[in-house]
């Protein structure tokens, strides 16, 4: 009976043998499945960790493109991303792009506003305008890495209305048309040895409407070196500028001119000026042919006290404000933008990280940028010719 148990189990062995090996085998699929799935995990977070810094090696270098070259800097590419290596093997690379001129301020890009209108969704005038709140003050290069502009016009309005929020009677335009709230000031390089920063500055008013209305979006203040309705080739046409009421027998000056300004006589390293060398109704254009890398300073000093009692004095003193830039024939110019608009995008093995900033650009004193000038002419911008030394 024993011998015949034992014939009957042979094979058992082989059996139980193949069960545990089975066994043993869906186990290590398991594990190397978990295992395998682990390591695709690490390396996907590996990568996303290089290609996020990657992209944030691409803001780093445009922000320090920004900080060091001249307003409105962009990579060569015009807009387009740049590449740059952040390994040897080139496992891990990036690209970066920068938006920071445009043909206005404040800025509309044309990619991202309806500017004509053509889908139906054109935007309002008032949206076309910056502000300046009271004793705040602007600069804005006339310029975009060295390409100058050749004209400019500053289209300006207030919100309250002279016939009900001023303390007295406004019985004329004239009374608008002298009372002075904007300060401007353009100051650039001398154009010639010695390369000094010189300044044309002026005040201008509000320009009132028949029976004294304020002006407004549609109908602004304006000054400039060519004239509001010079070119057609800008961002609105319904926009008509309002013209300044002259007192009579007043040597009133333009639009297009400073009341004051001093021509300076250079020996050596001093300057000098005399009375002589006072232009009165000086041409803001001649100003501007004859410097470099001007800059366009907008100040606000509306008076509040003029306001009456128990109304808003602070949101009636703000400024609206639009400069329009023109290049040659009238085309439309460059300037820096408000914001600058940074997008980097990083790159490692599958992954793809992308970061987006957007900067507003420093507004600093003039004497900030008058200390600056004073390097244009030691090489880093520009070399003077043999005629000039």
């Amino acid at each position: 009976m024993f011998e015949k148990n034992i014939k009957n189990r042979k094979g058992s062995a082989l059996l139980t043998a193949l069960l545990v090996m089975g066994i043993l085998i869906a186990v290590s699929l398991a594990l190397s499945s978990l295992i395998f799935r682990e390591v695709r995990i690490t390396r996907s977070f590996i990568d996303a960790g290089q290609a996020y810094y990657s992209a944030e090696s691409g803001i780093e270098i445009a922000l320090y493109g920004l900080n060091t070259q001249l307003p409105g800097w962009e990579f060569e590419e015009n807009g387009d991303y740049k590449s740059f290596k952040v390994d040897d093997e080139m496992n891990t690379v990036g690209e970066v792009s920068v938006k920071n001129s445009c043909k206005a301020y404040p800025c509309f890009d044309e990619d991202e506003f309806d500017i004509d209108g053509s889908a139906g969704k054109k935007p309002l005038l008032g949206e076309f305008y910056d502000v300046l709140d009271l004793n705040e003050s602007i600069n804005i290069p006339l310029f975009v890495e060295e390409v100058p502009v050749k004209d400019f016009t500053v289209e300006f309005y207030s919100e309250f209305d002279p016939k009900m929020d001023l303390k007295f009677n406004v019985v004329s335009s004239v009374f608008l048309s002298g009372w002075d709230v904007l300060r401007w000031k353009v100051f650039g390089i001398r154009d010639k040895i010695p390369y000094v920063t010189e300044s044309v500055s002026d005040f201008t008013a509000l320009s009132a409407l028949n029976n004294s209305e304020a002006t407004n979006p549609a109908y602004p203040s304006w000054f400039g070196t060519v004239d509001c309705d010079y070119s057609d080739d800008r961002y609105s046409s319904d926009i008509e500028c309002a013209s300044y009421a002259a007192p009579a027998g007043e040597d009133w000056c333009t639009n297009l001119q400073a009341r004051e300004y001093y021509s300076y006589i250079y020996s050596g390293d001093d300057r000098s000026v005399g009375s002589d060398d006072i232009k009165h109704c000086y041409p803001i254009k001649d100003f501007l042919n004859g410097h470099k890398l001007n800059y366009l300073s907008l100040t606000n000093l509306m008076n509040p006290a003029v306001f009456k009692e128990g109304i808003d004095k602070e949101s009636l003193s703000k400024i609206y404000f639009r400069v329009e830039l023109f290049g040659e024939g009238g085309k439309p110019a460059e300037t820096v933008r408000e914001v600058a608009d940074i997008t980097a995008n990083g790159f490692s093995g599958d992954n793809k990280q992308s970061i987006n900033v957007k900067i507003r650009r420093g507004s600093f004193m003039p004497v900030f940028h008058f200390s600056l000038y004073s390097t244009y002419g030691s090489g880093k911008y520009y070399q003077p010719t043999d005629e000039e030394k």
